[in-house]
């Protein structure tokens, strides 16, 4: 039985790579599955892609997705320090106001 072929996600994926093209490239051998290798001749076939286009545009995709994952990490360790700093802020412009005489 072939392999299920998500064509709309494939699709998506390799526009990315479309618009690298005018790039350098280097050749790159590599082993891989060969389940995936024929996942992956399937896909290029029905998106009409080449299979370095899928494999670029899916490389891209997974190091786009870590970076904006480390960038979410970090964001919620300043979102808890920011959330402390304005709670502390607060109280003091709290006893400012409490003091101020009108």
């Amino acid at each position: 039985m072939a392999p299920t072929v998500h064509r709309h996600a494939l699709a998506e994926v390799a526009e990315t790579y479309r618009t690298e093209r005018a790039a350098a490239h280097t050749k790159l051998s590599i082993s891989l599955p060969t389940s995936l290798v024929d996942e992956l001749r399937t896909a290029a076939t029905e998106t009409g892609e080449s299979i370095s286009g899928l494999v670029a545009a899916a490389i891209r995709r997974s190091i786009d997705t870590a970076e904006q994952e480390r960038l979410d990490r970090a964001l919620a360790l300043d979102a808890a320090d920011n959330e402390a700093w304005a709670r502390d802020a607060l109280a003091l412009t709290a006893r400012a106001w409490a003091d101020l005489e009108w």
